[in-house]
């Protein structure tokens, strides 16, 4: 298997009240157009020796990082997923903002002997934080600029943290994810 495409991410703030149990979400939103999510797990590992041996090993999730690069991500957006502050068009991110916890999905494009597969991943509970931000001056070569934001991965209750499912159509990933992220209100994007 080979992978060589990502696209759709796209984050909806989590319900208030929903928090603690399955989250509902608010209506979602499309971050930008996904150039790379590299999501990283995190262990609490412990090992017990006896007799000079390993007689135990435990590893047990404690939470997870994606690091999303995305081509651009617009202020409405910014605004969904930071937590900033939107009046007269003009965004303000405060110190005292807070960015909501969410849920996060995309696709992934594989390679599997010779046809394509679609991959879409969930993550039922996220919380953004904004990414290094840089511009650069035109010159003789043309240099791209990116969005970074990275999120943190919590577990729910029930001890899930993330979902994956194949399909072999890209319609049937996008559908899954959407429904993933479903509300009542129409998704945007």
């Amino acid at each position: 298997m080979a992978s060589f495409g990502a696209r759709l991410p796209r984050f909806a703030p989590i319900k208030e009240g929903t928090e603690d149990q399955t989250p509902e979400y608010d209506k979602s939103v499309l971050i930008g157009r996904l150039i790379k999510a590299d999501a990283t797990p995190n262990f609490a590992s412990g090992k017990l020796y006896a007799d000079d041996q390993l007689a135990e090993s435990v590893d047990e999730f404690v939470n997870a990082t994606i690091a999303m690069e995305t081509d651009d991500i617009t202020d409405k957006v910014a605004s969904v997923i930071y937590g900033a502050t939107v009046k007269n068009k003009e965004v303000r991110y405060n110190s005292d903002d807070t960015a909501p916890f969410g849920g996060l999905t995309y696709i992934k494009v594989l390679m599997r002997k010779g046809k394509k597969i679609f991959k879409s991943y969930y993550f039922p509970k996220v919380k953004a934080v904004l990414g290094s931000d840089s511009a650069q001056t035109k010159s003789d070569n043309i240099t791209f600029g990116t969005s970074q934001t990275t999120f943190t991965v919590f577990q729910n209750n029930d001890g899930d943290w993330r979902f994956t499912h194949e399909f072999e159509k890209e319609a049937e990933a996008k559908a899954w994810c959407k429904e993933k992220l479903a509300c009542k209100g129409k998704a945007s994007g």
